[in-house]
């Protein structure tokens, strides 16, 4: 049970809250239990929206690496929330019950190097961010440019600070 009440779309008053939730309401079909706690700040929730999309969408890096990504850096931080939404988004991706287990395990999995290279640095920036050994890094710049490591960073970066919001706040997980 969450430890706060959330913002139902009913008691909203501020513009910059009710635009947050309508963009919640097209991409997801509803407000999530994170936008109904983000409305306590309308300046947070008004900018942490086009941010979180700008990280996510398509760019440099494959979709599927990125929900990869996602699901690894959720796991290790036992973000019951963000496993179980991305869990489902996952599935909506494509991904089988196996891919999805995978994750758990990526030097297993049947996945590229440059996916376990990727996974590893996801797993070593969430546990030991100021500590990622040079041969890593190494590892990490023979299959990505620059400009895929910044948005690699930028993602695993985001998720553990959404991961560790959820989880002080105990946000319910929800069914999308």
């Amino acid at each position: 049970m969450a430890r706060i009440k959330y913002i139902e779309e009913e008691e909203v008053k501020d513009p910059r809250v009710k635009e947050a939730y309508e963009r919640m309401g097209k991409k997801r079909g509803k407000v999530t239990n994170i936008y109904k706690a983000l409305a306590y700040k309308p300046s947070i929730i008004s900018t942490i929206g086009p941010f979180v999309a700008a990280v996510q969408e398509p760019d440099e890096l494959d979709p599927k690496l990125k929900e990869r990504i996602i699901l690894r850096v959720s796991k290790i931080n036992r973000s019951a929330y963000c496993y179980h939404a991305h869990e489902q988004i996952s599935k909506k991706m494509g991904f089988t019950e196996n891919e999805i287990l995978e994750v758990d395990n990526p030097d297993r999995a049947n996945i590229s190097e440059a996916e376990k290279v990727a996974l590893k640095y996801a797993e070593t920036m969430t546990v030991s961010p100021g500590n990622i050994p040079d041969s890593l890094f190494n590892d990490l710049k023979k299959y990505f440019s620059d400009s895929q490591i910044v948005e690699l960073t930028s993602l695993i970066a985001l998720y553990n600070m959404i991961n560790r919001f959820n989880e002080a706040l105990k946000l319910d997980p929800e069914e999308y």
